[in-house]
């Protein structure tokens, strides 16, 4: 609907007439013709904006006002729209931390489980010295400190391996 500036010569029409008379410029603007005058249009060409349902970035490459569902506002992590700003989504957040919980205390078990196996069979070979047998009850107790925990709390301390 808009036509950018042009030069209009003797015999050219309207809107292109318009456009023989200097336009306001203004900073965050673009001059465009429209019904024969000029009128400034949002210029945003080039500026990022944010999807509020997804958070994807957009580039903007025409003139013209935001469109709905989109803003300035760049999202952080754990965020959600609430209608005029980004707000910490406090249950997103909780479940990401409840998932990393759950992912270092697997780890943390395999590795006890793997190391207390080996030290079960330097045990039960005769094999094994007195440091072996301390350290595998420290690793018995502290495997059964990490199935115990209560994972859905999402700031709860997992324990240091012995």
């Amino acid at each position: 609907p808009y036509t950018y500036q042009m030069y209009a010569h003797d015999g050219t029409l309207p809107p292109d007439n318009a456009l023989r008379i200097e336009p306001e410029f203004r900073d965050g603007f673009h001059p465009c013709a429209k019904n024969g005058e000029w009128i400034l249009v949002d210029d945003h060409r080039g500026t990022t904006v944010y999807n509020i349902e997804t958070k994807e970035a957009v580039k903007i490459n025409e003139l013209g006002a935001i469109k709905p569902g989109f803003t300035l506002l760049k999202p952080f992590d754990f965020c959600k729209w609430n209608g005029t700003e980004w707000i910490l989504n406090v249950d997103e957040q909780n479940a990401f931390k409840i998932k990393q919980n759950e992912s270092r205390r697997d780890f943390l078990l395999n590795d006890t489980n793997t190391e207390i196996d080996i030290l079960n069979r330097a045990v039960r070979l005769g094999r094994a010295t007195e440091a072996n047998k301390k350290r595998l009850e420290l690793l018995e107790n502290y495997s059964i400190d990490l199935y115990q925990l209560d994972l859905s709390d999402p700031d709860v301390v997992i324990p240091k391996k012995p």
